[in-house]
């Protein structure tokens, strides 16, 4: 970090400044939207979340050493010695802020992005492995984990908050880093997290129903995606992109630019051809600018070769050669509870899946479908405080693909976690081989014991996660570590 000046971060805000009312220059110690964060010589920017609103914590940044205030607010009273600056926008104030404290990492390294509502975290994870195949240094930003060479922390949201985001790039940089993979989460691009940051190269996977407690409509949902396209693609970006996908076919038209690469079955630029899926994984062609990738990927699914598929088209064109990619996809890549497998006793497989929303879960049972013998049995609940419009969805997709369904508690936070399942009920069919258990170890257990020779079971919607929230309080709880543990004792 460089030591600026105060006046050098108001020449950053540029055009969201409303107001000013400044009262000298100083060396910026820190910025921080957190009054308790604050110390002498910070920039306080005060920003109304869905919780507390910072404007309500300006008396007590100041009384802690703030010597400067970015507010969006109308401000009744001020105070002499204290600069204070109106916005129109705190969230990008501080976006842009933070950038300025560290030095404007980004700009020193290539940014690749991935955003839609599955299949993110899959695609960070394989584009790491074959940038890194290629002698790349990388960092990643997931929903698992933060992480660059010599350091690893598991991850508090899919997309930090902007200083975090900042903070995180400055040592990636300082690391060695050239290259930065993220997930680049609807509610970041909202909330302009990301800041000026432009991107070498972004991916579009899909987009369907999820997060709308806080989007409120898919329109809205979309308008959020479509800012990563929109606002922060470098001139000579390129952007993959699904268009088999309805939204992924209406962003590529709202962009009509030459950088933006559409794949899918057919009409396309770059065309996949399934061949095979199996236990063993899926076989599968990318036919792209005239070569042909001929993949066989040990991940299983159909979606799991559209994510390939985007991962592959981005290594080529940052010019990748062809047989690292080729190669690092057939190898086995670990994706911490992305159809993570087990194996049980009498031919039962196990998978363990993050998917949390109904379009997530119909991709996850219907690639499992092509590899049953006899049943699924699928254990699953959903979220609370959350959107809820998902749960009977949820209910009726599990339903229609497995065999047997147990719904079960998931993150309950501040709801009753029997009301969450009475609401995914309401979606499944009274006539439909179903149980319900809320204690999800036990649901866990049940399925286990109710397993028969040459079923698959799928437990579903928390992956990678090792905790249950429950009334503001995590407690441990692995899905993986129940099952290791049940495996050895059933």
């Amino acid at each position: 970090m460089i030591e600026k000046n105060f006046s050098e971060y108001i020449d950053f805000l540029d055009e969201l400044v409303v107001a000013s009312r400044p009262a000298g220059d100083f060396i910026v110690s820190s910025v921080t939207n957190d009054s308790r964060s604050v110390a002498p010589s910070s920039v306080f920017i005060a920003i109304q979340g869905s919780g507390k609103d910072g404007h309500d914590f300006i008396d007590s940044a100041i009384a802690s050493g703030a010597k400067a205030v970015i507010h969006a607010r109308d401000i009744s009273s001020f105070k002499n010695g204290i600069s204070y600056i109106k916005v129109s926008d705190s969230y990008s104030a501080y976006a842009r802020l933070v950038e300025c404290f560290y030095d404007f990492p980004s700009s020193k390294m290539k940014i690749l992005g991935v955003t839609g509502t599955n299949g993110k975290t899959s695609s960070v994870y394989l584009l790491n492995s074959i940038l890194t195949s290629a002698g790349l240094k990388c960092g990643i930003i997931t929903t698992v984990c933060y992480e660059w060479p010599g350091h690893s922390e598991p991850a508090a949201r899919t997309t930090p908050e902007a200083s975090e985001i900042q903070s995180h790039f400055s040592k990636m940089y300082e690391a060695g880093c050239t290259h930065v993979i993220m997930e680049v989460s609807s509610h970041a691009l909202h909330q302009n997290r990301i800041g000026s940051a432009k991107f070498a190269g972004a991916i579009f996977t899909n987009l369907t129903g999820d997060h709308l407690d806080y989007h409120k409509t898919m329109e809205f949902y979309y308008d959020a995606k479509k800012i990563l396209f929109q606002d922060h693609l470098a001139v000579d970006a390129v952007a993959a992109i699904n268009t088999d996908d309805p939204f992924g076919k209406r962003l590529f038209a709202d962009l009509r630019s030459a950088n933006c690469i559409r794949f899918g079955r057919e009409n396309c630029d770059a065309v996949i051809k399934i061949n095979s899926i199996s236990q063993l994984g899926t076989d599968f062609t990318l036919s792209i600018e005239g070569r042909t990738f001929k993949i066989s990927s040990p991940l299983i699914g159909e979606h799991n070769a559209y994510n390939i598929c985007g991962v592959a088209i981005i290594a080529y064109k940052l010019g990748i050669s062809p047989e690292i990619i080729q190669s690092t996809l057939e190898k086995s890549i670990a994706i911490p509870g992305r159809l993570e497998a087990f194996h049980f006793k009498d031919n039962v497989s196990i998978f363990v899946d993050y998917a949390h929303s109904d379009d997530a879960l119909r991709r996850v049972l219907e690639a499992l479908t092509k590899l049953k013998k006899k049943r699924i049995i699928c254990v699953f609940g959903c979220g609370g405080d959350r959107d809820r419009t998902k749960r009977p969805r949820m209910g009726a997709v599990s339903a229609k693909f497995a065999d047997r369904t147990i719904v079960t508690s998931d993150n309950p936070r501040s709801e009753d976690p029997k009301e969450i399942i009475a609401e995914i009920v309401k979606g499944i069919p009274s006539t439909a081989n179903f149980a319900t258990v809320p204690d999800r170890g036990e649901a866990i257990e049940k399925a286990l014991n109710e397993a028969e020779p040459g079923d698959i079971v799928l437990i579903a919607g928390k992956g990678h996660e090792d905790y249950q929230e429950i009334k503001g309080v995590k407690h441990h709880f692995d899905d993986r570590e129940e099952v290791r543990k049940l495996i050895g004792s059933i």
